[in-house]
């Protein structure tokens, strides 16, 4: 069970978001220049690569949590 601290509060705020965003983006122009290139199995592989990624994941959690504004959320 994961606890929520001050401590983990502050570290997520302090976190290199942009870098993220650009390693994401980087990623995603990618698998957009494999698939204009009609090189399938690479866009598949860089496609894995952005779920495993942490960048994304790290991106996904904070969509969620902070940056979505609903109340079912």
């Amino acid at each position: 069970m994961i606890r929520h601290s001050r401590n983990t509060s502050e570290s997520w705020k302090e976190l290199p978001w942009k870098k993220f965003r650009r390693n994401l983006f980087r990623l995603q122009k990618r698998v957009y220049k494999a698939v204009r290139v009609n090189d399938y199995r690479k866009a598949r592989s860089l496609q894995k690569l952005i779920l495993k990624s942490t960048s994304a994941r790290l991106l996904a959690i904070r969509q969620v949590t902070q940056l979505n504004a609903g109340s079912a959320t």
